[in-house]
């Protein structure tokens, strides 16, 4: 039993160790494209937008009905959903994300 006890409360130690060294994120640690912070929502739109885009060139189905119903009015969602699907409508996929080489 005190085994047990003692090897609780080492597990324990370490993991509030490890938690409490974790570096915190500055705001200049925040990714940014173009001139969007990042937020799950709205890549997740952006992505499911230039998808529905491209697949509405080959299927001719709606827009609205790929969207998704779940995270549909929500306004980061949204606004991606709505930037993905402009800049992707000609057909061609276009990534948010712009890769530069290290100077």
């Amino acid at each position: 039993m005190k085994k047990t006890v003692v090897l609780g409360i080492a597990l324990l130690s370490i993991a509030a160790t490890g938690c409490s060294s974790s570096p915190e994120k500055s705001e200049s640690d925040i990714i940014g494209v173009g001139n969007v912070e990042y937020n799950s929502l709205y890549h997740y739109g952006y992505n499911k937008g230039c998808s529905g885009a491209l697949k509405q060139k080959q299927t001719n189905e709606s827009l609205e009905s790929m969207k998704d119903e779940t995270l549909s009015g929500i306004d980061a969602f949204e606004d991606g959903w709505r930037s993905g699907t402009e800049t992707c409508n000609d057909g061609e996929f276009r990534s948010m994300y712009t890769v530069r080489n290290a100077q």
